[in-house]
């Protein structure tokens, strides 16, 4: 779940719930809708000022199989992203279709490696 991964990050890094809203520029209420599962669906541009403002990518917070990354290592997300997000969002995607797509890639990039180290 994605608010027990913020509030894990948030609790390793030592910041209060205020201290990370603050950094992450979002209300400390809206945070705390998300920690606790209320709002279970933020956006994407929130999740990307929580992930920076914790060091660590937005893929992390929102899939509980992926390892923690430090920012650096991460791309910045570019306005060319920001305008694809914003076309696909307009065109009806939802959070949830992302995710079933990311994962899909993510299976068949999976299954790729796979198939080639059987060769």
């Amino acid at each position: 779940m994605i608010g027990d991964r913020i509030k894990e990050m948030r609790l390793q890094k030592r910041y209060s719930i205020t201290r990370l809203a603050e950094k992450a520029q979002i209300s400390k209420s809206y945070l705390s809708q998300i920690e606790k599962g209320s709002n279970s669906n933020p956006s994407l541009q929130m999740l990307h000022k929580i992930a920076a403002s914790l060091d660590t990518s937005v893929d992390y917070l929102i899939d509980e199989t992926n390892e923690h990354i430090e920012a650096e290592a991460t791309p910045y997300i570019t306005e060319e992203w920001m305008e694809l997000l914003s076309k696909a969002i307009g065109q009806g995607m939802t959070k949830e279709d992302f995710i079933e797509f990311y994962q899909y890639l993510s299976f068949k990039k999976n299954l790729q490696v796979w198939e080639n180290s059987k060769h």
